[in-house]
């Protein structure tokens, strides 16, 4: 992506910069969690907005607001809603190799 590109992507994200890995992150672990053991059928979008803006507001965002956010990404997940579950464990491709 050239440096043009990339300034039409932010100026038509309402929050006015690109996204973070934590943040995209963030809503796949909260889907992967007990939390959202009721969530069926729906789109997430993580996109900053970029979905449902027309035109560049990105550019009326103040600068103040444009920061990414601080921190670092914790997952701490109970796993109660496998319990008296049957699951199956997924084995890396080195394990399984491994093996034979």
């Amino acid at each position: 992506m050239d440096k043009e590109m990339e300034t039409m992507l932010i100026q038509a994200t309402p929050l006015a910069r690109r996204g973070t890995p934590e943040e995209a992150a963030n809503v796949y672990a909260f889907l992967a969690s007990d939390e959202a053991s009721y969530v069926t059928g729906a789109l997430w979008v993580v996109d900053g907005g970029t979905t449902i803006a027309k035109g560049p507001v990105g550019d009326m965002v103040p600068k103040s607001l444009r920061k990414e956010p601080k921190g670092v990404l914790e997952l701490k997940h109970q796993r109660d809603g496998l319990r008296n579950k049957q699951t199956h464990r997924i084995k890396p491709k080195e394990e399984a190799a491994s093996r034979k």
